[in-house]
Formats: structure tokens, sequence, C-alpha cells
């Protein structure tokens, strides 16, 4: 069963980051920029994720290049964005080097290169998260 454990982690007092066999973790950084964090924290041998929220003080074109970047020093496979829905999508469409649609804000940006490998963006709902059709159980720790 492919699950994914959502991690609350503290730069000041690192957890363990450990692995799981059958579970895929994806990181919430709560005390510093989230893509930053996960570069310098992660084992780059090893797919891993974001849990991302929203924020106006990281606007979503500076948050999609600090992802690539990201994802050019670790495996990074996934994000969950607490945002609005066009940016969600707008975020995997610039995170995978693609221009972002027409009817967001940033229309017509992209970010060139991308992600080295594909990157999706997942909605959290209450217990899971949401990929177009695909839904994945969500284990807190």
């Amino acid at each position: 069963m492919n699950v994914f454990r959502r991690r609350r982690v503290h730069l000041a007092a690192p957890q363990e980051w450990g692995r799981e066999p059958g579970v895929f973790d994806l990181f919430e950084v709560l005390d510093a920029p989230g893509p930053l964090a996960l570069s310098a924290r992660v084992d780059s041998t090893h797919p891993c994720g974001l849990w991302l929220t929203e924020s106006p003080d990281y606007p979503l074109s500076i948050l999609a290049r600090d992802l690539v970047t990201a994802s050019r020093v670790v495996q990074l496979s996934d994000l969950a964005y607490e945002g609005e829905p066009d940016d969600r999508e707008c975020l995997e469409e610039l995170v995978n080097g693609r221009p972002a649609p027409q009817r967001h804000a940033l229309a017509g940006l992209v970010l060139s290169g991308g992600a080295p490998r594909p990157v999706r963006v997942w909605t959290p709902l209450d217990d899971s998260v949401r990929h177009r059709n695909d839904s994945v159980p969500l284990l807190v720790s």
C-alpha cells in the first residue's frame, strides 16, 4: 500500500527523518523555507516530498523556482500544497518546466528546465491527499 506520512519538523531540533517500507514521507518544515530545508536535510538517494502552505510572504513564482532548485539536489517527487486549486495547478506546471496556465495571474511564465523528474502536486483533504483522480490516505505522525 502506498501511503503518505505528514511530518512536522523544526530545524532547531530536527527529528530523525527515517524510512518505513511502503510509506512515503512528506516533510512540513515549520521554521525555515521548505525547499531550502529539504535540500539541506534529506537523504538524496530516496524520493521525498514537501507539505507546503500558501503564504503571502513566499510568492508562488519564487516558491516554484526554489522547488526546481531543490529538485536538483534531492529526489523531490511530490508536494502537498495547501492553497487555491488554481495555484496548485500552476505550481505543478511551473515546477515541471511547463508554462503557467493562461487563466492564472502568472500566465505564460516558464521556469527554464524545470525539475529533472516529474513532480506531482497534491491537494490535501481531511485524511488524504488528491492528485487528479488519485486519492491516497495520510498517516500523520
